[in-house]
């Protein structure tokens, strides 16, 4: 029994692996107690100093290396929600990010000339 169910186990890993290769995946960070020291009903991002009200989202621009949009759930939950992961097929390459744009405008571009 303990056998079949391991046989389960990788089965299902393969699978999902096999998913998030072919489809991509976002990738979604969690941070708790985030509460802001001075404004209240705010969450507060410490890498970008940057302030986040209460059950709403920004989408931070001109900060090299983050393409993001930041959420500031209820108990200041911080849910931070990164590019998705993109496989490279033959023949194409990647445009690269433009940190100027809000996500998902600034991630980087599959491109694929004709």
């Amino acid at each position: 029994m303990r056998r079949w169910n391991l046989d389960i186990f990788f089965c299902l890993a393969a699978v999902l692996m096999f998913i998030s290769q072919a489809f991509g995946y976002q990738s979604l960070q969690y941070r708790g107690h985030t509460k802001h020291p001075s404004l209240p009903n705010h969450c507060y991002y410490e890498e970008l100093e940057l302030d986040v009200p209460m059950n709403e989202t920004v989408y931070p621009v001109n900060q090299h290396g983050y393409c993001v949009h930041v959420s500031c759930e209820e108990d200041y939950l911080l849910l931070i929600k990164h590019c998705e992961h993109q496989n490279l097929q033959s023949g194409c390459f990647f445009a690269p990010y433009d940190y100027t744009k809000p996500y998902p405008d600034c991630c980087e571009k599959h491109i694929c000339p004709t």
